[in-house]
């Protein structure tokens, strides 16, 4: 049955995951593909398109509705006001680096949407960017399931431990950065 879950489910998971900042969820993609549940080119190739897709759509919306989106979120305005100025001083470190940069990566594309860079500049570095930061993380997930295997012998028999245990991982972290956000936000 956990098969069959992962199997219908798995690759949206990746797919939402990667399109908002999902590090962990990435990585559980790649270690699922090592342990043959996924496919390590579907996963990848879906993580680098939601990513890619992601970026877009958080640089258009800092394009497009910029101040006014912020106005009404205050914990992401403090963030962008930080990036501002670093997007000012350092633009091309920043439009290589900021897909690795956890936790301000949202705020960052927002900043980069109402800073004079172009769209067809950011397009070029973010497909670059997208390949590069989903071909780490997804083979990094793969590559560490095959240390994981060699630890601890027949995965089979504890699969289901461990797709439970991603889950509770990847549930942990999404939860922590809610509250965190929250409280930034009061």
């Amino acid at each position: 049955m956990l098969e069959v879950l992962i199997a219908q489910y798995g690759l949206i998971a990746v797919f939402i995951g990667a399109f908002l900042e999902g590090e962990i969820v990435v990585i559980a993609g790649g270690l699922l593909a090592r342990l043959e549940f996924l496919s390590l080119t579907m996963v990848l190739i879906v993580a680098i398109v939601a990513t890619f897709l992601g970026d877009l759509c958080f640089f258009q919306l800092g394009r497009k509705k910029g101040s006014a989106f912020l106005e009404k979120r205050p914990h992401l305005k403090r963030r962008s006001e930080r990036v501002r100025s670093l997007v000012h001083d350092h633009h091309n470190k920043i439009l290589f680096f900021y897909r690795f940069l956890y936790g301000i990566r949202i705020p960052t594309l927002l900043a980069l949407g109402t800073s004079e860079l172009t769209t067809k500049k950011f397009v070029l570095i973010n497909l670059f960017n997208s390949v590069l930061w989903s071909a780490i993380f997804v083979l990094g997930g793969y590559f560490f399931g095959d240390v994981f295997t060699k630890v601890v012998g027949d995965i089979k028999a504890y699969e289901r431990e461990i797709v439970m245990g991603l889950g509770a991982v990847a549930l942990v972290v999404w939860v922590g950065s809610f509250i965190k956000n929250r409280i930034e936000y009061d």
